[in-house]
């Protein structure tokens, strides 16, 4: 089947085709993270294993446990068991078939984290608003798929969808994209902070421009 090609000449945002991304990941999702502005500044990811990616935040204060959805939601209240009491033993907390309460290894994805111990109902409920939120329907100009492709430009379907609901929205600076919004959100990428811009037309809400810059780099 061919594959679509860029275009030879300059399209204005309101007339670019747009594309469903059906492409593999180049590099693990699991790298990568928004975290709203609602959620604790000491509560952990949480990674998962068989998802490869973060699905939630988890804080224990005292006895008492809060986990909360990528989008800064409630999931769960739980009371906290004398393993949670003990002291932190790495930045991120991990589930998944492999992963015990407690017990610290390498992720799939390549770091250090904690099995956390959380139920099987929270771990489903995380999962569930994962999958939800990939309900949100996503296409890409033909120049944001060749982005997409490339390792150092990639962003996880999630993630975008994520600065889309809680990044900042303004009208477009480009005098020639008067058709799109711009969305900016930061982000973390292989745990360094980054800044994501996102030009997205109004009509159709695809995105047309995918960029990241690193923040704070000397």
């Amino acid at each position: 089947m061919p594959q679509p090609s860029l275009p030879t000449r300059w399209q204005p945002a309101a007339t670019q085709p747009a594309f469903a991304w059906t492409g593999r990941y180049p590099i693990s999702p699991g790298w990568f993270e928004i975290r709203p502005v609602r959620i604790p500044r000491d509560a952990r990811p949480v990674y998962d294993e068989d998802f490869d990616c973060i699905t939630g935040y988890h804080r224990c204060f005292g006895r008492t446990a809060l986990t909360y959805d990528l989008l800064g939601g409630f999931v769960a209240i739980d009371e906290v068991g004398e393993a949670g009491l003990l002291q932190a033993a790495a930045p991120y907390l991990a589930i998944g078939a492999l992963w015990q309460p407690g017990a610290t290894g390498m992720t799939r994805a390549g770091f250090h984290a904690e099995g956390a111990a959380l139920g099987a109902r929270t771990g489903a409920s995380l999962r569930q608003r994962v999958i939800e939120l990939s309900r949100l329907p996503l296409h890409f100009s033909l120049a944001a798929l060749a982005d997409m492709q490339q390792a150092e430009r990639f962003v996880p379907l999630h993630i975008l969808r994520l600065a889309m609901r809680c990044g900042c929205c303004e009208p477009s600076t480009d005098d020639d994209d008067t058709a799109a919004v711009r969305y900016t959100a930061g982000i973390t990428r292989k745990q360094m902070p980054a800044l994501l811009e996102l030009a997205v037309r109004v009509a159709d809400r695809a995105i047309l421009r995918i960029r990241q810059w690193p923040l704070g780099a000397a």
